[in-house]
């Protein structure tokens, strides 16, 4: 394996799950030595976002109980347990779309396990992890390098409703919709970084 590879090595949730905390903590600080690794460049300063279905931040801090079984249960591995800044010695579930976004899987299957109520089973047209909000600036669409862009609205699950491509005067790119859900799969799929999308937590 070459350096590059190593340093695109993400954490293995599985792995986690046999060693418990320990080895995560192991690779996050291992990982923190250098500044090309992949989960530094998911800017873990960044927004806190919590998985679909989970209570206020207040109630869902009281709640959970860093169990960790949302993240083994998530398909699409979209879920790390992290350390909370007020108690680094507790760990509790964020997504960092970057890495990899929640893909609003039918089973809902972070919901379903969690035995706490931290999670609860919502539709999964009323999931509400958060908002994306696009900077034209950085947007290789909105700013003329690559019209023909489209990474985002392509891999939106919820499509028009959530994100359009529209045209303003001799401009194009994308704009988000009220459907928006904040799955982060925009986020994920953007080609450029920093992020031209990203998602934030509900105001």
């Amino acid at each position: 394996m070459n350096k590059m590879e190593e340093n695109e090595k993400k954490i293995d949730r599985k792995d986690f799950f046999k060693e418990g905390p320990l080895s995560l903590l192991r690779a996050f600080f291992e990982g923190s030595q250098n500044e090309d690794t992949t989960i530094q460049k998911s800017s873990l300063d960044g927004p806190i976002l919590r998985p679909p279905g989970a209570k206020t931040e207040v109630d869902f801090l009281n709640l959970c109980e860093g169990s960790g079984l949302c993240a083994e249960a998530c398909p699409a591995n979209a879920i790390l347990l992290l350390p909370e800044e007020s108690d680094t010695s507790r760990f509790t579930p964020r997504i960092i779309p970057s890495d990899s976004a929640c893909v609003l899987c039918d089973d809902l299957s972070c919901m379903k396990s969690c035995p706490t109520g931290a999670l609860t089973i919502i539709d999964i047209r009323k999931i509400s992890i958060g908002i994306a909000k696009v900077e034209k600036e950085t947007c290789i669409a909105w700013n003329g390098k690559d019209k023909s862009c489209k990474a985002c609205a392509t891999h939106c699950p919820v499509g028009k409703d959530a994100i359009e491509i529209v045209t303003e005067s001799e401009e194009i790119g994308p704009i988000i919709t009220q459907g928006c859900v904040g799955c982060g799969l925009c986020e994920h799929h953007c080609p450029v970084y920093p992020k031209a999308v990203q998602i934030f937590p509900n105001e």
